[in-house]
Order: C-alpha cells, then sequence, then structure tokens
C-alpha cells in the first residue's frame, strides 16, 4: 500500500520500461477490477496529432461556465499526474489519488504475475476514469496516442473530436496520413456525432468512411468558421482560432444533445482560456515564451505565429524534443524565423540526446545545460530579443518548472 504521492508516483515511474503498449485488454481488464468506472462517465474524446489539450481545455472552461462539474483528463502537463486530472480546473488531491492507486495494486499484482503487465499510462487512466466517474457531471477525455488503440478508448462518448492528421509517431500509427487518419478515426463510435479539422483529402476519406461505417454524421470545422462563430481565444495563433472553433461548434452539438449551455458563456470562457506552455509568455523582463511545438504540424503552427506576433524582434530560440521526432523537418521550419538555434537535451527516457541533435545539424549551438541558455537570458536581458524556448511538452514543462520556481 502507498502512504503517500512520493510512493505512488515512484510506482508509476518504475513502470516507464515497459513503454507505450497500444491494445485495449488491459485497460479493460483493470477497468473491470475498479467496477468499470467507464460505463458510468458522460464522455466528450478528442484525438488528434496537435490541439488536443487547447481544445480539451476550451471545452472544459465552457462547461465549467454553464455549472456543470466539467472533469478534464489530459496529458502531459507541467503538474504531472495530479494536474492530469481535474474537476472544474481543480486537480485532483493527493489524498484521492493515493486512494485510487491503492485501489488498483491488487488487480495491477494479478494481471503482472499473469505477464500481462499494465502500461504507466493504462493504470494513469484507470485512476482518472474512477476519480471522474464519481465527481464529475461530463467529462473531456484526450487520447495519448493514436485512438483506435489507445487506453482511452474505453469510453462510449457523447461526441467525438478528431483535432487534425499529421505524421506523428509513425512507428505506432503507420507510415501515411491514411495509416494515421484510421488509427485516429478508431475512436468513432455509433451513437456519437464527429466533429474533425482534418483537412487532407486522404484523412478526410478516411474519417468520413469511419464515421459511416458507425452511421454518424460528421461535421468538418475550418479556420474561416473563427468569425461565423465570434470566438476570440486569448491564446495566440491561427492554430488556437481553429482550436477555439472546434470546441464551440462542440458545445452547439453538445446542446443538441441536450446538455443545457449559454453560447454568451461558452464564448467568454473560451476567451479567457490559457493553457501552460501554448506560445505562453512566461517572462516579460527577458521576453521568454513557450511554446509546445513538438512536431512538424506544431512547428509550422509556431512559426506562423511568431511572425504575425513578433515580425521585426531579435528570436532566440532553445530547442529539445523526443528521439522519434521529424529533426530534419522542424529544424529547416525554425530556420523561417531564426537562425539563433541552440539545440539540448532533457530530462526523459524519450528524449533525444545531445549528440544526435548535433550530428544532424553540426552547424547550430549546443548546450549540454538548458539552465545555462535560460539564466544566459535573464543576464543578458536584452529588450530588443525575443527568447523562445521550444519542442517536446515534456522539456517545455521542466523549463518552466526551472523558471516559475526560481
Amino acid at each position: 500500500m502507498f502512504e503517500n504521492l512520493a510512493q505512488a508516483e515512484a510506482f508509476l515511474a518504475s513502470r516507464r520500461h515497459l513503454g507505450i503498449k497500444p491494445g485495449l485488454h488491459r485497460i479493460q481488464q483493470l477497468l473491470e477490477a475498479s467496477g468499470n468506472p467507464e460505463r458510468r462517465m458522460k464522455t466528450i474524446h478528442i484525438a488528434g496529432t496537435n490541439g488536443k489539450g487547447s481544445t480539451a481545455a476550451y471545452i472544459a472552461q465552457a462547461l465549467t461556465a454553464n455549472n456543470w462539474k466539467a472533469g478534464s483528463f489530459t496529458s502531459p502537463t507541467p503538474g504531472g499526474f495530479l494536474e492530469s486530472i481535474q474537476v472544474d480546473s481543480n486537480w485532483i488531491t493527493e489524498e484521492a489519488f493515493v486512494h485510487e492507486c491503492n485501489a488498483l495494486l491488487a488487480a495491477i499484482e494479478e494481471m503482472d504475475g499473469q505477464d500481462a503487465h499494465p502500461s504507466e499510462f493504462e493504470i494513469h487512466v484507470c485512476i482518472a476514469f474512477s476519480y471522474l466517474a464519481q465527481h464529475a457531471d461530463i467529462s473531456v477525455i484526450e487520447a495519448g496516442m493514436g485512438g483506435r488503440g489507445d487506453a482511452t478508448n474505453v469510453v462510449q462518448p457523447l461526441l467525438s473530436i478528431i483535432t487534425n492528421i499529421g505524421l506523428d509517431h509513425q512507428k505506432f500509427l503507420g507510415n501515411t496520413i491514411a495509416d494515421i487518419a484510421a488509427e485516429k478515426a478508431g475512436i468513432i463510435k455509433a451513437g456519437a456525432p464527429v466533429l474533425s479539422a482534418a483537412a487532407q483529402d486522404e484523412a478526410m476519406k478516411v474519417v468520413e468512411a469511419h464515421a459511416k461505417a458507425e452511421g454518424v454524421p460528421v461535421t468538418w470545422v475550418r479556420e474561416k468558421d473563427v468569425e461565423r462563430l465570434q470566438v476570440h481565444p486569448k491564446m495566440k495563433g491561427p492554430h488556437q482560432k481553429l482550436n477555439a472553433a472546434l470546441a464551440s461548434v462542440a458545445c452547439r452539438v453538445l446542446q443538441e444533445l441536450g446538455i443545457s449551455l449559454e453560447e454568451d458563456k461558452v464564448r467568454q470562457a473560451i476567451s479567457q482560456t490559457q493553457l501552460p506552455g501554448r506560445f505562453e509568455l512566461v517572462e516579460k523582463e527577458p521576453k521568454i515564451i513557450l511554446d509546445g511545438a513538438h512536431n512538424a504540424e506544431g512547428m509550422a503552427a509556431f512559426v506562423r505565429t511568431v511572425q504575425a506576433n513578433y515580425p521585426d524582434t531579435k528570436r532566440k530560440v532553445l530547442f529539445g524534443a523526443f528521439q522519434d521526432k521529424p529533426f530534419e523537418q522542424m529544424m529547416q521550419q525554425l530556420q523561417e524565423v531564426t537562425d539563433d538555434i541552440t539545440l539540448t537535451s532533457f530530462e526523459h527516457e524519450r528524449a533525444a540526446d545531445l549528440e544526435t541533435l548535433t550530428e544532424a545539424f553540426p552547424g547550430l549551438n549546443r548546450t549540454g545545460k538548458w539552465t545555462e541558455w535560460v539564466d544566459q537570458a535573464f543576464t543578458a536581458n536584452q529588450r530588443d530579443t525575443v527568447y523562445f524556448v521550444t519542442g517536446s511538452l515534456h522539456f517545455i514543462y521542466q523549463v518552466r518548472t526551472y523558471i516559475v520556481k526560481n
């Protein structure tokens, strides 16, 4: 039995070596041992390559603003396990998290004995569902990776959302847009209408086919819908306008499904939502902006947002990413906004090491300690310079914690 959060977190971290394990049989076994909380939940399920966390946050805030107890499960988050599970923006408490962990321990040990070891993420999902089933009216659930074989794909949602489709996690999801779209479209289920911002023809065809097979309608959401919907997100960038439009349309569909929501309150909630690490100005002097542009699509959005908001400033960039990302493409994109790029690594078993990055881009700056780059930004405090930190969300959150603490 775990006596405190540190023990529970250490236990979960000890399972990281099991890696990513697509497939639903382990999570189903775990949930059964918990009394199948997923069957008692009203959910909105979100998959996609980018924008899941922001879209989820917009919808959760809109539900809260309309007096629904809005649950959410998203990851990664800067506050780790506790921040990833929320009701009305309040994190799960340490006591509740430890309690949920303890309740699962016997089932985990039994499964370990059967050589069906549940992964860290599967246990995390089960804890979230057990808690949200008890404390939330409606929960917004973000898929971890893909959709079809993702541990979250055990819910029967009110509504399924596929934000967009890009080339990411090819090792697990396939090498083409159509393959990846098929994985993401695996969250589509009979009885739950579908919203999507996917834009490529091949992705749209796949989503359409899945929706048709399940007998549900698809609504396509585009950037131009923002004006019609009159949503003005606080988070910067055209991609955030699209995420906000998705959330706004989602709320309209929920109304049609009998969830009472006032449009004014929805709009206001969306206009006030800010997530950490989404083109976030974390420090004003010096100007430091953090953005989790963790793949090529994210980097394209980051570049557009930099060009739109900081057209005439000097820019310095610190970059750290996971080893399975398309660095070459991401660096070409980054070089559209600056030549002053510093490569680094960070603490995570999936982080690309400095050697790998330097081999790929021998001409760029490098630092073994990203804290030194951050410290230098503060020491220099150049008024005419904006310092950007980008790449993996896990990396962004480590930098964010360092800046906020110091």
